[in-house]
């Protein structure tokens, strides 16, 4: 029964914040200034409403920092380019394996025409996953966590 509501629930019931938009073209230092603004992990780069991008903490990270990077560059040189997306009628299932098979922890969602619609994040798919199983999430041992014997025996 609860497995359904995986594989049968849409993203669309998730709570979502709205994403943070940026066109491209943006500077890389305008875009971590927005991000540090608005404190956010991610932003959607967007030509137009199309989403053409994504740029991401683990991008700043790994292509930005420690490097002797001009932050009048554009956001669009260290982006990931045309990410894969959702749309709002998929479901939360179809969410979970794509993070998983590729280690996403941001999809952006577009609408039939490919602009952007929102945005899941791997927070908002865990709060949903907490509200499904809230026994097991309340019960769950921490993972480090080794018993000698069996509580309570």
């Amino acid at each position: 029964m609860q497995d359904k509501g995986i594989t049968e629930s849409k993203i669309r019931h998730l709570q979502l914040d709205p994403p943070l938009c940026i066109e491209s073209g943006t500077t890389v230092g305008q875009v971590l200034l927005r991000m540090r603004k608005e404190k956010q992990s991610c932003v959607l780069i967007c030509r137009q409403e199309r989403c053409v991008g994504i740029f991401t903490e683990r991008d700043f990270l790994n292509k930005v920092l420690g490097r002797n990077v001009d932050m009048a560059l554009t956001v669009d040189q260290f982006m990931s380019s045309d990410p894969q997306t959702l749309t709002i009628d998929d479901t939360v299932g179809e969410a979970i394996r794509l993070m998983h098979a590729h280690g996403y922890r941001n999809i952006p969602l577009v609408d039939q025409k490919g602009n952007c619609a929102g945005l899941v994040q791997i927070r908002n798919i865990t709060q949903f996953l907490a509200e499904l199983y809230p026994q097991e999430v309340l019960n769950a041992r921490p993972p480090q966590q080794k018993f000698d014997e069996p509580d309570g025996a």
